[in-house]
């Protein structure tokens, strides 16, 4: 059994937002939404969330900057990057981005 997650859900699409929102709420996770990058990227900084789910493309911090400043202020916090226009490039970026360093 997995344990309900408080996830921090950004997205600019509404109805891509909504219907993510009602499948990870009926799973049993608390979900706060936001549909810009800055209030996401406030709100992920400044509470406790499990995880974030982001779009790639959006007003505001985009997806990639999203991951950037996460990893700089909280490392271990995982980040799931989506879109509806990605590369491979773009995968292979944002995989590079990702990745936890140790020194």
């Amino acid at each position: 059994m997995t344990l309900p997650c408080r996830i921090c859900l950004i997205d600019d699409d509404a109805s891509a937002r909504s219907a993510l929102e009602r499948v990870l709420r009926a799973e049993g996770h608390e979900v706060a939404s936001y549909n810009d990058g800055d209030d996401g990227l406030a709100a992920a900084l400044g509470e406790d969330f499990d995880c974030v789910l982001t779009d790639l493309r959006m007003p505001g911090v985009n997806g990639m900057e999203l991951v950037d400043k996460l990893r700089a202020d909280l490392p271990n916090l995982p980040v799931i990057l989506m879109t509806a226009h990605g590369t491979t490039e773009t995968a292979i970026e944002a995989t590079r981005r990702g990745r936890l360093t140790t020194s």
